[in-house]
């Protein structure tokens, strides 16, 4: 994890890999934080219609991790929320870091 972390120590959302095509983000430990796991027919389990979506990896999966004391201390698991326009977001932080 990236020693730029956040004020808490913990890693950012920059130290996930986005995985578009399989709509998932996968942890440094190559661990996979999903949106949903299964089909929902409750309506207000699925999505929140805010324009954020929360990946979450497996309880057992963080637990058992040897950077779950840096990645999410205070929690059983670890979880990434994504903006709606988050591959927009990334182009600007992309161009951001160029000289011009």
């Amino acid at each position: 994890m990236d020693e730029s972390g956040r004020s808490d120590g913990t890693g950012t959302r920059a130290d996930f890999e986005w995985d578009a095509e399989n709509n998932q983000y996968i942890c440094p430990e190559r661990h996979e934080l999903m949106q949903f796991r299964r089909n929902y027919s409750d309506p207000n389990r699925g999505p929140t219609g805010k324009g954020v979506a929360k990946y979450r990896c497996l309880k057992h999966t963080c637990q058992a991790c040897p950077l779950k004391a840096r990645c999410c201390p205070n929690m059983n698991f670890r979880s990434v929320t994504r903006e709606e326009h988050e591959d927009a977001r990334q182009v600007v932080r992309d161009i951001a870091k160029t000289e011009q």
